[in-house]
C-alpha cells in the first residue's frame, strides 16, 4: 500500500532542495575545492600566448616607429640632394661634374648613398635621375630611393 505524505512535508523537502542548490550545495557529498591541474596548464599556456603576442606587437611597434622617424629626417635630405643634380644637369648637362656616391651622418645613422643620372631616348637633353639610400637597422638592411627628371638648357 502507499503510503501517503503530509502536503505541508513534501513542500517542506522541496524548499530544503531549492535553497541547498541557490547556496551551490550538493546534496549527498562534499563540494571540491581548488582548480585541477589540467586547468593550470591551461591557464598557464593561454597567459604564455598572450605575454608572447604583447611582447612581439611592442616590438612590431617600436621598429616601425625608428624606421619611419629616420625616413622622415632623410627625405629633406634627399629632396635637397636631388634638387642639386637637377640644377647642374641644367646648367651643364652631362658634361658638369657631380659627387655621385658618398656616407652622410643623418639621425645619428650612417648612410650611404649614391645617385646616378642617364639620358632619356635619344636626346641630351632630358636625364633621369635616380637616387639611392641605404642603412642598416638592427638586423635588417634599409634602402629607400627616389627619381625625377631633369633637362639641360642649351644657352
Amino acid at each position: 500500500m502507499e503510503q501517503k505524505v503530509p502536503m505541508m512535508l513534501q513542500i517542506g523537502n522541496k524548499q530544503t532542495c531549492f535553497l541547498e542548490a541557490i547556496a551551490g550545495k550538493k546534496s549527498g557529498r562534499d563540494p571540491q575545492k581548488g582548480f585541477t591541474l589540467l586547468e593550470v596548464m591551461i591557464t598557464a599556456a593561454v597567459l604564455a600566448l598572450g605575454a608572447t603576442l604583447i611582447y612581439q606587437s611592442f616590438f612590431i611597434a617600436i621598429d616601425s616607429f625608428n624606421y619611419y622617424s629616420t625616413s622622415l629626417k632623410i627625405t629633406p635630405w634627399m629632396d635637397e640632394k636631388i634638387w642639386q643634380a637637377q640644377n647642374e644637369l641644367k646648367h651643364s648637362g652631362s658634361l658638369g661634374v657631380m659627387t655621385t656616391s658618398g656616407q652622410a651622418e643623418i639621425n645619428n645613422k650612417s648612410v650611404d648613398w649614391s645617385l646616378g643620372y642617364n639620358s632619356v631616348g635619344s636626346s641630351d637633353n632630358l636625364f633621369k635621375v635616380d637616387l639611392m639610400l641605404s642603412w642598416s637597422q638592427g638586423l635588417r638592411q634599409i634602402k629607400l630611393s627616389r627619381s625625377t627628371y631633369a633637362i639641360y638648357s642649351v644657352k
